[in-house]
């Protein structure tokens, strides 16, 4: 990778001046890939900037720190499977973003995402950055797209959009976290089928008191 990353092809970013593109993405997958040997703790620029065949100063211009370079190099090589759909019910959306979540985080990158999140209990740089960078962007979508379903009536308009998404992707996170059980296929549809009858609102039938 190296040879195909010469130092004179790096130029300094100006105002109106791209950074190169090529070293870009030479340096986002050096950092995955040493980030899965090494871990966050002993990850470094220095080896990071050796792989990607850059100077270590053309890293430190383009990324503050560490945790904000990890966290693009993430969202970078998983952004198309992180999309929320953009059209059908919020019920068929949120499912499927789910289940390619699913994917993932059963995954090496999965790893990575435990990694990042370990060390952020101890670096709050590295937890701000997965929030603003990871968390926050999709929370944005999947809100926007509750909200909707809340004024169209698909689910009930009296619940609070973020504690929806903490029920829904909670368990996702947990086994990712403590791995006490498999992050299966089938979690998705489970987590659907416990949670959407309290989302969904009452049906006129339910509304109406027994006369017995």
């Amino acid at each position: 990778m190296a040879k195909d990353l010469p130092n004179q092809g790096v130029t300094a970013r100006t105002p109106g001046r791209p950074r190169s593109e090529k070293a870009r993405k030479a340096i986002l997958k050096s950092t995955l890939q040493l980030l899965q040997k090494t871990g966050f703790t002993d990850l470094s620029i220095e080896a990071i900037a050796a792989r990607a065949g850059v100077g270590k100063a053309t890293v430190y211009r383009w990324w503050p720190n560490k945790a904000e370079l990890v966290m693009e190099a993430f969202v970078f090589a998983v952004e198309a499977q992180l999309r929320i759909p953009t059209s059908g019910s919020v019920e068929k959306v949120i499912r499927e973003q789910m289940k390619r979540w699913t994917q993932i985080f059963d995954s090496p990158l999965g790893r990575v995402i435990a990694a990042v999140i370990g060390a952020g209990q101890s670096d709050p740089a590295m937890l701000k950055a997965f929030q603003n960078q990871y968390v926050e962007p999709r929370r944005i979508e999947a809100r926007k797209l509750l909200r909707e379903a809340m004024r169209t009536g698909e689910i009930r308009s009296n619940l609070d959009p973020d504690t929806i998404l903490d029920i829904l992707y909670g368990p996702l996170y947990m086994r990712l976290l403590l791995q006490h059980a498999k992050l299966s296929s089938d979690l998705p549809d489970l987590v659907f089928d416990i949670v959407m009858p309290g989302l969904r609102p009452p049906t006129r039938a339910n509304m109406i008191p027994s006369q017995n």
